[in-house]
């Protein structure tokens, strides 16, 4: 007779509630198909696993040694179980998003919160890169999502539009310019102004805007990224022009928002591999973007109304 799991089930039925009997009710079977089957561990693992007086069985040293190893498969087994209803029940796992600087700082951190807060054992690894890296690691499927800057089509992914929304004109708390409800271009001029790089695609485009008015804002500082720019304006140094998602971080900063008369929409993508189906774990991720999204957007409305 070979090793089964049915043999072992049995084994383990009548240790645990101590009488074949009993191991025959957990099971919902009889108590000769019990007997039967210790018989038949007994054969297989060629050992005396009970001393049998009667319809009484007292488990041998040998038996109480091998239901310690049993016990613990039958642990795993039951830890297997709930990993699995954790998993369809999208309680656990993991999820690895690259994204652009922009949505760094506060808008990832509340999108993660929202969503571990009905899925508090789920980790998510979150990699800030550029675009041109985020469409790699995203096609190589060395992360499930990417969140990218500008409006891209990168080969080996599925994308969609995941921002269209207008920038704005952030200034630190307290600037001559908060006392007008938006800021034009021609507002810029010779202002202290924080500005992205010059290689930046949105920086030459505000630089189009501005140079095609002849308006020529007073540079104080060029950074990296939107966040920089950000903290730049939050500490005084001068006004940006900047998308919305990195101005919302800074909102507890003495800095004020106002709409930007010329519309220069951020624009960004949500990238997925091509070669990979998006988990259900993943599609409910995505979904606590969009609503994060669709949060940050209605709040920098109210705030660049006051």
């Amino acid at each position: 007779m070979q090793l089964n799991s049915r043999l072992l089930e049995c084994f383990h039925a009548t240790m645990s509630v101590g009488t074949v009997t009993g191991a025959a009710e957990v099971l919902n079977t009889s108590q000769p198909a019990v007997s039967r089957s210790l018989r038949q561990l007994e054969d297989a693992v060629k050992m005396t696993l009970f001393n049998r007086s009667g319809n009484r069985v007292v488990p041998t040293q040998e038996a109480l040694l091998l239901y310690e190893e049993v016990d613990k498969s039958f642990r795993s087994i039951r830890r297997i179980s709930r990993a699995a209803e954790e998993i369809r029940n999208l309680q656990q796992g993991r999820i690895h998003i690259a994204c652009a600087p922009a949505y760094s700082q506060g808008f990832l951190v509340s999108a993660v919160k929202a969503f571990n807060e009905s899925r508090p054992d789920v980790q998510t690894v979150v990699t800030t890169r550029q675009t041109p890296t985020i469409a790699e690691l995203v096609a190589s499927r060395q992360c499930d999502i990417g969140l990218a800057a500008y409006a891209i089509e990168p080969e080996g992914t599925v994308h969609q539009p995941f921002t269209d929304a207008p920038e704005i004109c952030m200034l630190p708390e307290g600037h001559p310019l908060c006392r007008k409800a938006e800021i034009a271009p021609q507002d810029l001029e010779q202002e202290r102004f924080v500005a992205l790089g010059q290689n930046d695609a949105y920086t030459q485009r505000l630089n189009g805007v501005l140079e095609a008015l002849g308006v020529v804002p007073a540079t104080t500082i060029e950074v990296h990224n939107s966040i920089m720019a950000a903290e730049a304006v939050a500490q005084g140094v001068g006004l940006a022009i900047i998308n919305p998602f990195s101005a919302l971080s800074f909102k507890h900063r003495p800095v004020v928002f106002r709409k930007f008369t010329t519309s220069l929409p951020f624009k960004s993508t949500l990238l997925r591999s091509k070669f990979q189906p998006a988990s259900a774990l993943v599609e409910a991720f995505e979904a606590s973007l969009f609503e994060t999204r669709n949060n940050y957007l209605r709040e920098i409305e109210q705030l660049t109304k006051t």
